[in-house]
Formats: C-alpha cells, structure tokens, sequence
C-alpha cells in the first residue's frame, strides 16, 4: 500500500487543543494554521520546573505495622488517618512539566503589536490547512489581495530544529515579523466590534516569562527563561530573500518572497549551556537550507510511519472536522478509523523518540505553566497506556524512551524503599517525573498509598522481550524487574487466609463501602496488586530460565507468587476488585484496574481461563450500565478488553465512540482537558482487533470490527518477532503474510482454513484445535490463503 493519511481543515484553529501537533520527539510545537498572525506554541521535553526534590518520608516504617494492624482489623478511619500522617511525600507533590513559549510570525501585518499578536486569518481566501500524517508536515496555502502564499512546517529529529518556510507567487509580496512570547495563553479571542479586522483577547492575559527576547543580530532572535532553577533557551535564525532590519525586539523582513525560520531549543536538564545549544542547532539548520533539511526529515519520518499502515476505504479528502461531524450523527465510517489509527501512530513518532524523555499525560505537547495533574508520569495507568501501542504497531525502539525513564524510576526507587520502608529493592508509588521521583503523590487516599506504579512499569521490558525475543536486551534490563520484584518480597505480608497481599494498598481509584456506610479505597491485596505481581514474578523466573541465571530470589519470586490470593468471582457474575466483595463507591467509575489480567496483562485470556474471562466481561458491562465509557482513556481500555473478550460488535462499537468522543477537531484525547494515553490506547485497541498473539497463538482478526468489511492491514507485530500483514474481504481473512523474525514454530488461529506457502511451495502445516502449526525461518515471508 501507498496510502496518504492527511488530516484537512478549511479554516484555522482557534482553540490550542483543535490546533496541529509537530514534533521531534524533544521539541514540540502545536501549530493553529493561521495566516496573519500565526501562533506555534512550543515545548521542550526536558522543561520540567524545578530539580529534584528529595521527598521520602522516613517516618512511614515507624508507622507501617500500626496501619497494617489497622486494616486488617478493618479499622479502616483510624488507619487513614495515619496514612494522611506517615504516607505522605513531604512536600507532598513533585516536579511538574510546562510550556516553553510560543514563536509569532506576523505575515503582511503592518502594525501586529496593535492587534496583539493575536493569531488570526482576516481576509484570507481559499485557505486549506493540511498536516501530512505520513511526512510530518503542516502544510497552510491561502489568497489575500490576489496573492498566493503557502507555509510549510515542520520539526527534524535529524536536526533536532523546527522549520518554517512561508513563499508567495508574486514577487516581493512578504512582509514578516517573527516573536517570542511566553505567556498564560487563553484561547478566547474575537474580532473587535469597532475595528473590523482587528481582534481583541478575551480574559486576563499574563505577563510575559523570559529574562531574555531580543536578536543577537539582525537575522538571530533569542529567548531565555527560567522555570524554578530550569534554565531554558529558544533561538531562531532568519533567512530571507528580501530586505532585513533589525529592531532588536523581533525579527523583521520585507519585500521578501520566501522567507524560512529555523528554531533551536535546549534546557539546562540536557546542556549546561541552553542558549549556546539552541543557536547551535539553529545556525547549522541555517547553514543546511530548507530542502535539504526536509529531505533529511522525511526520509527519517516516513519510514516510521510505512512500517505500519491500515487501509479501510479511500479518502474523499473532505475537512476532517467536517467528516468527523458527519460520523457523529451518522455512525460507522471505517475510513476515520483508520485515520485514527494512523494519527497515533504519528504522535508516537511526533513525540517521542528513543532520544527523547518518555511520553506524559500530554505527550510532549502542553499549554499550561501548572497542567492538569502536573502532566506528569501517572503510573497506575497513563504511561503505561502511552507505550501500549509500541510494539504491536511496529514501533519498538520507541519504547526506549519509557526504558530510560524506568531506569531512573528504580534507581530513585530503590532510596524510597530503603527510607520510607527500610526495604530492599525499588518501589514507586503512583506517578513520577523526569528526575524519577517515587515517593507518594498528593494526599489523595484512592492513589496516593498505591505501590506498585514500578513493578507495572517493569513488565514492559518483559512485553518488549517477548515482542523481540532479543536476549541481549534481557540481560541488561532482568536486574531492573528483578529490583522491583525484590521489593515485594519485603512488603508483602501475611494476612488472616495465609495469602501474602500489599498492605496497605488501593485498587486505582476506587472506593469500596464498609458494613457501617463508611467509604474507603485502603485495602489489602487488591486484585489489580495480584495480577500484576502473577506477572512480575513469572517475568522474572523465566528471565532466568532463558539466560541460564541460578538467582537464589527465583525460588523466593516463585514461593511468593504461590502465595498470592487468587482472582475470584462474584454474586453477580463479575470479577471482584477487593478481596471481599464489598458494593462500589463509584460502580460508573472509568478504572477497570481489577481487569489488569486481560490487557494489558495476559493470564485472563480466552484460552487458559474462560470462566475468569467471562467474569472480566461482566465487570465492564457493569461499568458501562452505570455510566463509565463515554471517553477518554477510560474507554480506550474498554475498547483493548472488548477486543481480548474477541466481542467484535462491542469493540467496533467502542472504536466508533472513542473517534467522535473528543472535543477536539484533530482527534486529540479530550473531553475537558487533552490526555495522550486515550489516543495512543485506543490505537494499541485497533491493533489488538486485528492481531492478537498473547496466549502463544497468533490470532488473525480476533475481534474484527463488523463495519469494517473489506481492509487491509500491513505491519503489524506479533509476539515472537513475527510482522503480519492482511487482507479480508466480506469480514472473512482473504490472504495473511508473515515475516519470521526468528527460528520458530507458530500456531495461528484464523476464521476459516487456510493453505501455507513459502517461497511459491506449499509448507506441511499441523492441524491444532484452533487452526495450524508450522515452522518458520529467520528471515522468510510465508503467506496464509484462505481456502
């Protein structure tokens, strides 16, 4: 397949969270595609406010007997009351992420300080505003005045610079102003009822937060801040065909007919010097030229993008708010999910790399100097949901940058536990942030207490082992779960039934009631604790078995594991969240934690336990009778359950909520505030309809979505180093092909029979209960027909 995945719209935005998102994986920048002022708000990944802060409390080992003593006798007050005490991090909140400014680039305004610089397109005609999904690049052309301009956009990873290259058809025609801002930026603006063309900020507009925005030269423009100690810098440079002046407080060409800018960026988290760094990066992009540097950054940005693509139908290249609009009051249009599917993947490749700090709550994009919930790390759910779709979307070395973030975590970790616990190994609680902070978080009951963020973080070097069968890779990282694994060994402890159980815990972020009316989140030995620690330990011991390790804690990870309360069923046919089935706080709430075992865990699946399977579904059908569901990451989990359920009405269902659900026109995941996981987990959701390997049989079209009726689907991973592609005609497999990565033999079920060949030969193919056996070599494409 060639297909093109464009995102369209015929007007600009107006709002940050309906605006375009570029990146590099470091640098992000969110693009409105305005004509006269145009707005490109920018982030840099590593501008988190502040150092670290050492916030572990060595008070909580004191009391950690007491509040076990507590919970198990169900003296649950009393127990919260010292957990809001001794649990606590001191402060209480760690480093926070935010915005780094913004770059205004005025366009024939003669006089834009006296509008504002307020992003608008007055007068423009003909305007078309494009992001390229495939290249990563933003595209604007318009007419004013009978002149044709067009912008082109776009951040290198090569580089590491954002690009702006804006030309018009008539000589001379351009006129530019180019500025940093730093402000609290507010989105609400309109055009002034006295001064037609001129537009007013609506709301208090905050005052501007650099130390330093003046040129260096005529052609050098440079921005400096500071964010609590994290020294940062933006430099752009200019070139320009026309004639240059140099005003001191922004870049400024006229008579220009093509004009490209060239932006640097850097804090003092990665370079001792962020301004040297920034004006390095922008004048070697100077030196380079455009095309050369959109050469470089499509040849490094495509083939991320082709590795994997899914095709449901032709674009009839309407605007994609429109077309969204239209699937709202209309139902099912397989395209948008497709396209859907093809923009996260592009904001995993936009905003991250394996150079770049792992993806948080907001990807790398942020507006806010103090965002929601600090856009941090939240690891009882949200980071984890970012790197769902990483592997099975071809995407692997993309989930180092969630690795490097894990080796801080356990390095941090491993002092939390020592402090706070006077316990070995490594333990964090339920977020972090770029320094790797583990101590708790907030002062929230339902999560603050939780401690298992880490050992969830840690299974995904498991799944990236499983997906790449590379026992190198194994071998580096198996000390880091065998860290988090160690921990537990400590921390878990015996409760009335002999089970080992955490204690205290939460099941994120529910609440149970007690017999009196009472309402609680602490427990002991939730099941989402359990599953995920069934999965650590087992990671572990056959880590050791496959490298041939003689560790003497496997022993003590396997007689824990034996030891963990097992999952259990209840009155009303659904799984239970807590060890007694007690009735929900919030019964409609979006946390399904208690279903970690069918995704993103594996040991509740259609194969291996049915009965426990069928419980899990009625959970969620629990969910959604009381309200969960409606969007948001919550309902991308659903969607990725629905899929393991192999429920194709309920996962197409899902799939089309969730791509109408936003309140966005770009498809950003955001109901009242923009979170990356539910665009990424329901991207990883899509793919675990298609192709699911977790049960040790390749599973083709599992969950099949029934409007999706004819498609095709090229790169998709399987566990055990194996790409598939398909097609399927009339909901029926027509052809599969699959590049063995490794010497192997593979099971694969399917909907029908199918004849296997190689190389033109047929290969002798075991029948198995669920479809076919054969071998594969290292290095061969063997193709399914369906018969």
């Amino acid at each position: 397949m060639k297909n093109e995945y464009i995102l369209r719209y015929d007007r600009a935005a107006d709002k940050w969270g309906d605006a375009l998102p570029l990146g590099n994986g470091r640098l992000g920048a969110m693009a409105y595609g305005h004509t006269n002022i145009e707005r490109l708000q920018l982030n840099e990944d590593s501008l988190w406010y502040g150092d670290f802060i050492d916030r572990n409390n060595p008070k909580l080992k004191e009391a950690l007997p007491e509040i076990r003593r507590l919970v198990f006798s169900k003296q649950i007050p009393q127990a919260e009351d010292l957990i809001q005490r001794y649990m606590i991090g001191a402060p209480s909140s760690m480093r926070h992420y935010e915005m780094m400014g913004e770059l205004d680039i005025a366009v024939n305004e003669l006089s834009p300080f006296n509008m504002g610089w307020v992003p608008n397109s007055y007068g423009a005609e003909e305007y078309k505003n494009e992001l390229d999904l495939m290249r990563g690049v933003q595209t604007v052309r318009w007419t004013k005045n009978g002149v044709h301009y067009t912008r082109e956009v776009f951040i290198s990873h090569p580089d590491h610079v954002l690009c702006v290259r804006v030309r018009s058809d008539k000589p001379g025609a351009i006129t530019l102003n180019a500025q940093f801002d730093r402000c609290v930026i507010h989105d609400s603006f309109r055009e002034d009822d006295r001064r037609p063309g001129k537009f007013v900020r609506g709301g208090d507009w905050g005052g501007m937060f650099l130390d330093e925005n003046h040129t260096r030269d005529a052609a050098t423009l440079v921005g400096r801040g500071n964010a609590g100690g994290t020294g940062f810098a933006m430099a752009v440079c200019m070139q320009s065909d026309g004639s240059i002046d140099d005003p001191y407080t922004q870049l400024y060409t006229s008579g220009a007919t093509c004009v490209c800018l060239y932006l640097g960026a850097a804090t003092k988290n990665r370079e001792q010097d962020p301004v040297a760094a920034a004006l390095s990066a922008a004048k070697a992009a100077e030196q380079k030229g455009f095309d050369e540097l959109l050469r470089a950054h499509i040849a490094d940005f495509e083939p991320l993008m082709r590795r994997c693509e899914l095709y449901l139908g032709a674009d009839d290249q309407r605007p994609t708010d429109l077309h969204i609009e239209e699937a709202r009051e209309k139902g099912s249009d397989p395209y948008l999910a497709a396209l859907y599917f093809m923009f996260g993947r592009y904001l995993m490749v936009a905003g991250g790399r394996a150079d770049s700090t792992a993806l948080n709550l907001q990807g790398i994009w942020c507006k806010d100097f103090v965002p929601a919930w600090d856009s941090k790390f939240t690891t009882n759910i949200n980071v984890q949901m970012n790197y769902w779709p990483a592997e099975v979307c071809n995407l692997s070395e993309l989930h180092e940058s969630l690795f490097d973030l894990i080796r801080r975590v356990c390095e941090r970790g491993k002092e939390t536990a020592r402090v706070m616990y006077g316990m070995r190994g490594s333990v964090c609680h339920h977020n972090t942030d770029y320094y790797g902070d583990c101590a708790p978080q907030d002062t929230y009951m339902a999560s603050t207490s939780w401690p298992t963020g880490g050992a969830w973080m840690a299974l995904h070097l498991w799944d990236h082992y499983q997906f790449t069968l590379d026992l190198d890779f194994l071998r580096e990282w198996r000390p880091i779960m065998r860290e988090f694994a160690l921990f537990f060994l400590d921390f878990l402890t015996p409760d009335e039934n002999g089970h080992l159980v955490t204690c205290p815990s939460v099941s994120p972020e529910n609440r149970y009631i007690l017999p009196d009316g009472y309402d609680s989140p602490i427990c002991a030995g939730p099941a989402m604790d359990n599953q995920i620690l069934r999965e650590l330990f087992g990671a572990c011991i056959e880590s050791d078995r496959l490298l041939g390790i003689n560790d003497p804690l496997t022993p003590e990870f396997a007689a824990a594991m034996e030891k963990l309360p097992t999952d259990q069923i209840g009155s009303k046919g659904q799984l239970l969240e807590w060890q007694e089935e007690y009735p929900e706080m919030m019964p409609g709430m979006g946390h399904i934690s208690h279903l970690f075992g069918v995704y993103p865990g594996v040991q509740i699946n259609w194969r291996d336990t049915p009965e426990l399977l069928k419980a899990a579904g009625k959970s969620l059908d629990l969910r959604i009778e009381n309200g969960a569901g409606r969007g948001g990451w919550p309902l991308a989990w659903y969607i990725c359950q629905y899929a393991r359920q192999l429920d194709t009405e309920k996962t197409g269902a899902s799939i089309e909520k969730m791509v109408v659900s936003s309140k966005t026109r770009n498809f950003f995941n955001g109901l009242r505030i923009f979170q990356i996981d539910g665009n990424l987990g329901a991207t990883a959701g899509i793919a675990e309809a298609l192709l699911q390997s977790h049960t040790g049989i390749v599973h083709l079209l599992p969950a099949l979505p029934k409007a999706w009726r004819t498609g095709e689907v090229t790169g998709l991973v399987a566990r055990g180093r194996l790409c598939v592609d398909m097609k399927w005609n009339d909901g029926k497999l027509s052809t599969a092909k699959f590049t063995a990565g490794a010497d192997e033999t593979i099971e694969v079920r399917t909907d029908c029979p199918v004849r296997v060949c190689c190389g033109g030969a047929e290969v002798a193919a075991e029948p198995t209960a669920y479809g076919v056996k054969f071998p594969v070599v290292r290095g061969q494409v063997y193709e399914l027909i369906a018969l």
